[in-house]
């Protein structure tokens, strides 16, 4: 696994594209992803040599938790997100968000899972298709 990218909520998508510009990343791709009960989350990838960061824009601005500056989730990027998580399910890894990965059709098609770590923490398993 290498990592892929560290996910931040924003509450200014395009002041925050602006901020990271600022410091040398470039916009890349940028999607809406549906969450239910008429709720979004605008996704913008910002890249830099090395990795990204995704800023996160929930609709519902209650999700910010005050608009402070927080780490949505971190991801890690994998080659075969499926045989990712049958080895992890092998070492006792548990806590994963869904029986099995799932596809989204969202940031030119992606292949996820997201899981617990133990100190609460959230993580992406993210192959891109």
């Amino acid at each position: 696994m290498k990592l892929g990218h560290v996910a931040v909520f924003t509450a200014d998508t395009e002041g925050s594209v602006k901020f990271y510009e600022l410091l040398g990343g470039r916009k890349a791709l940028s999607s809406i992803l549906d969450i239910g009960d008429g709720k979004t989350k605008t996704l913008t990838q910002m890249v830099f040599d090395g990795g990204l960061v995704e800023l996160v824009e929930p609709s519902d601005k209650g999700m910010l938790y005050d608009g402070a500056g927080i780490c949505e989730h971190f991801c890690f990027d994998v080659d075969d997100v499926d045989k990712t998580v049958k080895e992890l399910k092998t070492k006792g890894i548990d806590t994963f968000d869904a029986p099995e990965p799932y596809e989204l059709d969202i940031l030119g098609g992606i292949k996820v899972i997201f899981l617990t770590g133990p100190a609460g923490e959230t993580i992406e398993l993210y192959q891109q298709l």
